[in-house]
Parts: structure tokens; sequence; C-alpha cells
């Protein structure tokens, strides 16, 4: 590797490779090590949109990181050894170069210098130039919830704050200078990872605070929602959960024996609420929570079982529930033991982690410390993991259908390395079926594994609520996308403006799920009064007519990267009106910014442009033309949302669960004054055939000049598909024009008729 200009790389086998340059940098620098030996950069590719640069090529290569798994084959590369900046390699994404001197100096695609780093002396530390470009993609917690861009020090954490909610930090910024950059350093056990960096204006610093290797993944990306796509791109695409997360979960902590059990979901199904699946806290494996527990447990614990009392017959219950009511089970898991005889069997296995869960007993906000300690599974042991799924296979058999996994924040990979597990329970008793389960924080990269998250305890207050969608936006921009909350808030008792406004923010999240403490009243609909009940049921209906859309959102996450729930700032990058708001984003291409104040104030700020007021029911207004502020006192039914002029949102008839779908045709609602296009996407809704295409794609393309909207289609329809649509257009005279219903075809078009027709404003017509 020596040279005459002392740097140097091994010469590449042909003009393109993927293989790594090791590039020596001059021996005036500082090495590592006490010796002369140079400090060698590697260079090379990842996946196909990023650069892989290892501050050390002496050190083993970090290629065991949960956080990188790219779905596609690494970018071609070719070496480049004349540049003004060293040598270095460049791909289709740009090229990143290592100078004589020890300076690396990142370009786009079109040879634009996008950062330079400071001259290299230590392979635990770098420091990047900026050109005062914002800086996204950090995660959030409750204090920064409300804010995107934003310059200090990151430090990666998971945690959870009592009354507060969950907060996750990690090792990864997109900035607008043009680049986004994941760092990567050995594994740890700890909440808290020792790769940190530093933003500001003018630099950007990364630290790796303990010994070993450092690596970092640069991916040039001119836009913030490119640079989404490279991140997921390089930490594996966000698969599909299964279709029924899709829809409503009742949770809570209290389920007090079999006989409420069963009253609840029926009075669910009495009052036409609809829901898909409910979660059990304690309750359903053990008669009392092991929050006091010392290291050595209680004989009496089970940890693997069930509890007699709410689930006396689990096999037949949850056939009954599944089959009759149509209602899914999932079971809080936590990442500990507390029966004494697991644990005796554990920690002779060496199966243990030294630590508890950071933050004190959480039915005591006062108690600060750690809980549970020496009773932590380690389950970055991949026999922790098979014994893991061995324990819970029986439960699938039983008909637990997924899980809710708490309190994992001993590691800062726990929650990872903790669904794998359960993805191995999956494989191992139903093989082809997605595996689903929540986490309560996340790391980079779990996406892949079609988990979703909630952001933690939250408290039942107007300044929580407010805190979740941007929480939301931050954790999708850092590599979790789907994300719900407590609904109603958790830790306390709520009210009924609250929870009911709760309800309708989460019409609009990836992930709608209610939950409560013990100690409260439930956030049952029908428990809030004749109003708040019928206000819930309206939002209830929204959610289940939005999911063949929602679950289309979901295909393009997965397909393209593209961001379903995103910041205004991904969809209007040169709106400055919009660029930092987190009261509203953009649901798919649905503008929704929800009430989250307690004296009813609405202000939704569109972009330029033609927008519709969306609220699912047929009614038509005359749209707003912005740039526009729409501000004033909303009612309690209103849930501000608004589609703009161009687009097209597939919407169920109303149904009880997501089995029900379709029950009737699929209404393809066009809002005209320019020409639209979507891809609705269905497939069987439990199995992950549809990475290998097992699915139905069907492009739909609206003609405002012809007023005509035409579609093709492509692969099988599945058992649960539509199989007939009608067209509702909705036009800037504040009319609404419905089709006739006609058969979804492979391919096939409606025509709306004569835009003179007379027509009432409000009304429909029929063509």
């Amino acid at each position: 590797l020596g040279g005459a200009t002392g740097v140097a790389a091994a010469a590449a086998p042909s003009s393109e490779t993927r293989g790594e340059a090791r590039i020596a940098v001059g021996s005036q620098l500082r090495a590592l090590s006490t010796t002369a030996s140079p400090l060698e950069v590697g260079l090379s590719t990842r996946g196909a949109t990023a650069f892989r640069v290892r501050l050390d090529a002496t050190q083993p290569k970090i290629d065991d990181s949960s956080m990188v798994a790219p779905d596609d084959a690494d970018a071609f590369w070719e070496e480049v050894t004349s540049s003004p900046y060293g040598h270095g390699i460049k791909a289709s994404m740009g090229s990143v170069f290592v100078s004589a001197e020890g300076r690396i100096t990142l370009l786009d695609a079109d040879g634009k210098i996008l950062t330079q780093s400071r001259l290299l002396i230590h392979s635990g530390e770098i420091v990047f130039s900026a050109k005062g470009g914002l800086v996204y993609g950090r995660g959030a917690g409750a204090l920064d919830a409300h804010v995107l861009a934003q310059y200090g020090n990151v430090t990666p954490v998971v945690n959870n704050f009592f009354r507060k909610g969950s907060e996750t930090n990690v090792p990864y910024y997109y900035t607008t200078d043009g680049y986004a950059a994941l760092g990567v350093a050995a594994a740890g056990s700890s909440s808290i990872l020792p790769t940190t960096y530093l933003a500001g204006p003018d630099s950007i610093s990364w630290r790796n605070a303990q010994p070993g290797p450092f690596e970092l993944y640069l991916m040039p990306s001119d836009t913030l929602e490119r640079g989404t796509f490279a991140y997921y791109s390089l930490v594996g695409k966000p698969r599909v959960p299964p279709l029924y997360s899709f829809g409503f979960i009742a949770s809570r902590w209290g389920w007090q024996d079999r006989s409420y059990i069963e009253d609840t979901l029926s009075r669910f199904r009495s009052g036409s609420y609809p829901a898909d699946a409910f979660i059990v806290d304690f309750e359903w494996y053990t008669n009392e929570s092991d929050y006091s527990f010392s290291s050595e447990g209680k004989s009496y614990c089970k940890d693997f079982g069930f509890n007699d009392k709410t689930f006396p017959d689990p096999a037949e219950q949850l056939a009954h529930y599944e089959d009759t009511l149509n209602f899914r089970m999932g079971g809080i898991r936590k990442p500990r033991l507390c029966n004494t005889e697991n644990l005796e069997y554990a920690r002779s296995k060496g199966w243990l982690l030294p630590q508890g869960e950071p933050g004190g007993d959480p039915t005591d906000p006062g108690f600060s410390g750690f809980y549970a300690v020496g009773r932590q599974l380690n389950f970055s042991d991949p026999e922790v993991r098979d014994w893991y799924a061995t324990m819970h296979e029986h439960y699938l058999d039983d008909g637990v259908d997924f899980w809710w996994n708490d309190e994992g924040e001993v590691d800062y990979f726990m929650f990872h390395w903790w669904s794998v597990s359960q993805a191995l329970i999956t494989s191992k008793k139903t093989p082809g079926k997605r595996s689903y389960s929540l986490s309560r924080n996340f790391a980079p990269g779990m996406a892949r594994l079609g988990v979703g998250f909630w952001t933690g305890d939250a408290g039942p207050t107007w300044e929580v609520l407010a805190a979740q969608p941007g929480y939301m936006l931050n954790w999708a921009l850092a590599g979790a996308p789907y994300v719900g909350s407590d609904v109603g808030g958790f830790s306390g008792p709520t009210h009924t403006q609250l929870l009911t406004r709760w309800y309708q923010l989460a019409v609009f999240t990836p992930i709608m799920r209610v939950h409560s403490t013990s100690s409260v009243t439930p956030h049952w609909p029908w428990l809030w009064g004749t109003e708040a009940s019928d206000v819930i049921r309206s939002a209830l209906e929204l959610r289940y007519r939005l999911v063949p859309y929602h679950y289309s959102f979901a295909h393009a996450m997965y397909g393209k990267q593209r961001l379903w729930m995103r910041p205004m700032v991904v969809a209007f990058p040169d709106d400055v009106a919009v660029a930092s708001l987190t009261h509203q984003w953009m649901d798919g291409e649905l503008l929704v910014a929800p009430v989250v104040h307690a004296d009813s104030t609405k202000r939704v700020v569109l972009p330029s442009g033609t927008w519709y007021a969306f609220d699912g029911s047929d009614h038509a207004q005359t749209p707003v033309i912005g740039p526009a502020v729409v501000e004033g006192s909303a009612e309690l039914a209103e849930l501000p949302a608004f589609a703009p002029a161009g687009s097209i949102v597939p919407l169920a008839p109303v149904v009880q669960h997501t089995a029900a779908l379709p029950g009737g045709a699929l209404e393809v609602r066009v809002y005209g004054g320019a020409n639209a296009s979507f891809q609705f996407v269905e497939d069987d809704g439990e199995t992950v055939a549809y990475e290998g295409g097992g699915l139905r794609v069907t492009d739909f393309s609206w003609d405002e000049a012809s007023r005509e909207l035409s579609w093709t289609a492509s692969g099988a329809a599945p058992p649960h598909g539509f199989q007939e649509l009608f067209v509702s257009l909705y036009e800037a005279s504040g009319t609404r024009t419905t089709s006739d219903v006609v058969a979804l075809t492979a391919r096939g078009s409606v025509k709306m008729g004569d835009a003179q027709r007379r027509r009432l404003r409000g009304s429909e017509s029929f063509v």
C-alpha cells in the first residue's frame, strides 16, 4: 500500500469493483498506535446509496452491525488515482477521496464538493465542514419533539420518561448541505452509544468515545426526501406490517377477567366502533407485576404461561375472539424474567445482563435509579434468542398474534434483538407469515423487521398530545416510520375533550392505539358520553375508510422508501412558511392539522395551490386557494385535513374490521384541477409473499382535460381484494360528481361527463 506520494490503494482488478480501497495517509499524521505505521482509511460502497468510510482500515470491519442491512447489492465503484482531492473511489451517487495529508472530501455525482474534513488525526474523531446546512434526522424526546432541524450535540440513547414519553436519538443526520451520514462503532451494552456528533452551521464533528473501529456511511443526496430514501436503503427497507395493524388497537392495563374481556370486545361490536386487535398488559400471563421483585424473582411468577383469571381456556378463547368477534390478541412482553427457576437457568447459562431498566419504578415517578436489576435477558446472544423463541412457540399455537414490547431501554439494541427473536418464533411456527410487534423505542434498522413503535408513557395532558406529531415526524426521519402513541395518555386520568382530540389525531398516524393505566377509566369510546362517543366512532370509521390509502403508502415505503407520514418540509422544501411546522404534516398526499389545544383552536398553513377540505364525508365545499392560513375555533367533531388539487384518495366503505374488506366498491376520490395519479396496492395482508411480487398493483390516472379516470392492474387480486369501484370527482366549483359502480378489471376507464351540466353545490350528480 505504499507509494511515492504517500497515498496508494490496492490495484483494482478491473475498472469497476465491489471491494475496498485501503488508502494510507502520510506518515506525518499521528497514527493510532505508537509505531510509525500510517493511518489507513478504507473506502467502499454499501448498498446502492452509501459510501463506507473506515477511519482505520487496520481495525476489524464492523460487518455485524444491526443498523446496516441494505436490500440492494453494493454499488460498483471505480478507483480514481488522479484527482486534486487525492485518491478515492467514484460511484453513481458521487465520489469520496482521501488526500495525502489525510483530508476526506465527499462530492456529488456532478463533482460538487458537499463537505471536506479537517486533517485526520485520530480514527475515533473526524470534523466535517458545513455551509450552514440544516440538520435533520437525530430522533427526538419529549423536550425537542417539536423541533425538526437542530444544531447541537446528539448522543444516541434510548430512554423513557414517565408521563412525558420515550426518547430515541440515533447516530445519523441529513444536512441540507447535500448528504446524509450514519456513524457505526462496535456495539456496547448500554442504553447510550459512544458514537456522538456535534452539529453546527460551520462544522459537524463525529466522535467515537470507545476504543475500536469506527465507520461512517456517507450518502450524497440533494434533498431531505432523497437523503431519507438513501438512509432507508442502507438500513433496510421498511417491511409492510400485517393488514390488521392499519386499523385500531384497543389496549389497557387492567383487563380484569375473562368476562370483562369478552364484554369489552362485544361492546366494540355492538356499538359499531371499528377495531381489529386488543392488547393485554401483565394480567394476561401472570397475576402480579414484577417491579418490586429482587434479582431472584419469585417461584410462582409465570414468564411463559397464562393467567387463569383472564385466560382460563386460552386456545378456545382466542379462537372465539378472532373467528367470531374478529379481534386479534397481542400480549405485553418484558425483556426480563420473573420466575425463580427460569432465572436460575438463565444465570447458569450466562444469559443475563448485569444492569437493570433505567428510570426507576414506573408506578412511582419520584423514584430514580434502576429496577429489575440482574433479571434482564441478553438478546444479543443467539442462544438467548433461540431459547426465548422456543419458550414462546406454544403462544402461537394458542392463538396469540403479536407482541407489545415494553421497558427494553436496558441496552441500545435490546429492542432490535428482542424483535429478531420474536420474528424467529413466527418463522418456526408459521413460515411465511409476517411477524409483528410494537416497541417503546427503536434503533436504526428495525423498520426492516416489520415492527411498529409507540412514543412511550405519555401523560394525559395537552402538552404531551401536541408533542406527538413532532415525535413521529422526527422518528420517521431517524429510521422509525411506523409510530403511534398511547391515545388519551397512559399515566393518569384523562378527560373527554383531550381523549376525543387524541383519537382524531391518531386517525392520520401509522398506528392507532389507545392505552391507559390500571387505576383510571379505560379509554373505550362508550365510557365518555354520547357526544364524544359519536365523534370517536366517526374518527374510527374514517380510519377504516383510509385503510386502502394507507396500505398503499406502506407499500410505497417498502418499494420506494418514500415516507408515508412525513414533515411538511419534505413535501414542500422551498416553502419557508411550513418548513419548521410539526403540528401539521403530510399523510401521503393529505395535509392534516388536528386540533391539539384545550381551547379548540385550529391553525392550518396551506402552501400554494388549491386545497379541498377532507373529512371522509360526501360533503363538497369550495376549495381554499393557497398560500393561506385557515384558523379559528373548531367544533369537537372537526378534524382539519385537506387534499390538494390533482390528487387521488382511494377509500373503502365503512367496515368494522379489516377482515370485512372489501365490504363493497372502492371509492376512487379525485380532487380535480390538475392531472393526478395513484398506485393502489393490495396483497393478502398476512404473509411476506408481497416481497416476491405476490400483490396486485393498480395504477390510477386522472386526466383533467378529458375528465377521465383510467387504470391498469397487474397481478392477481388477493382474497379480500376490491372487485368494484366508483369515481367521486370534487371540483373547484364546490360540487361532487359520482359515477356508476363498475368492475375493477385489469384495464378500464370512467369518463365523468360534461363539465357544464347543472349541479347543486354540496350535492351529488350521477353520470
